[in-house]
């Protein structure tokens, strides 16, 4: 098929808008993507006083207290997290120590990097926790160990809404792993990409993502030749476990550079909105 000069112009105006929307994707607004160094990627207030009865089953008597999920850039192992290796400064220069720290429930193999930490953190409104340091050694469960210790990150106040802080591509030996969310469909998924937000999201109804939602997470695509594109997933997994974790099924084998989800769709524990959210795919 020959394509006329007109043709050619608006096929070449399309390709430019899609590669400068790739590009502003991942140049504003985008979560930082794992390095070599260990990084706390987020804290986020998620709770003032209001852990429901059930966090009791994580750490007993702690309805009723503040939930501070941290994102950390690396895995770490299930038995090394203790309450004494996180301090919260609060905006007055309080410093405060969790009761409770655990992996639970983004504990799936591939999780294991966001730690749940419960207790008293300060108040929303006239003393909120303002930052999160490691005060204590805190290694990753790396071949070669890293420590988290004397990193640091500010909190996300409690009426700002949840964010995506991490996107990377699953190895296809762990897609079969056995885990507590839903799975990818056996048929027709070329690569799965798994995105962490910096608190556990879910529908305003109290209902996991369906299609509208799969919908509207957007995945820039870097194929070996031709121009950058964007697609949708043909599924989300990891549904169901009440954690933080999405999987994006995919149809294609073409590189993934970014990820993107529109404002106003989940909701955090404190009902907050999420805003517009982009982040990179960190490699392998």
């Amino acid at each position: 098929m020959i394509l006329s000069l007109k043709q050619l112009k608006r096929l070449a105006t399309a390709t430019l808008t899609i590669s400068l929307i790739a590009a502003n994707w991942v140049m504003a607004g985008t979560s930082p993507v794992k390095g070599s160094s260990p990084t706390l990627l987020s804290a986020f207030f998620g709770l003032d006083n209001a852990l429901p009865f059930a966090v009791n089953l994580l750490c007993f008597g702690a309805a009723g207290d503040d939930g501070m999920p941290v994102v950390l850039s690396h895995r770490i192992s299930s038995d090394s997290v203790r309450p004494e290796q996180f301090q919260i400064t609060t905006r007055s220069g309080q410093l405060k120590t969790p009761e409770c720290a655990t992996l639970r429930p983004a504990g799936d193999p591939g999780e294991r990097r966001t730690v749940l930490l419960i207790g008293e953190f300060g108040n929303a409104e006239t003393d909120p926790p303002k930052v999160v340091t490691i005060v204590e050694d805190l290694l990753s469960d790396t071949a070669a160990p890293l420590n988290f210790k004397g990193q640091s990150v500010e909190v996300t106040p409690l009426n700002e809404g949840p964010s995506m802080v991490l996107a990377e591509s699953i190895d296809r030996n762990d897609w079969a792993v056995d885990r507590r969310g839903t799975q990818c469909p056996s048929e027709g998924v070329r690569q799965i990409i798994r995105v962490t937000w910096n608190g556990g999201v879910r529908l305003a109804n109290g209902d996991e993502p369906g299609d509208a939602e799969r919908d509207l997470y957007s995945v820039v695509m870097e194929p070996e030749q031709g121009a950058s594109y964007i697609t949708h997933p043909i599924a989300i997994a990891e549904l169901g476990d009440n954690d933080n974790h999405h999987f994006l099924c995919l149809d294609t084998d073409d590189k993934a550079s970014a990820v993107s989800f529109p404002r106003g769709h989940f909701i955090d524990p404190n009902r907050d909105l999420n805003p517009d959210t982009r982040v990179m795919l960190q490699p392998r």
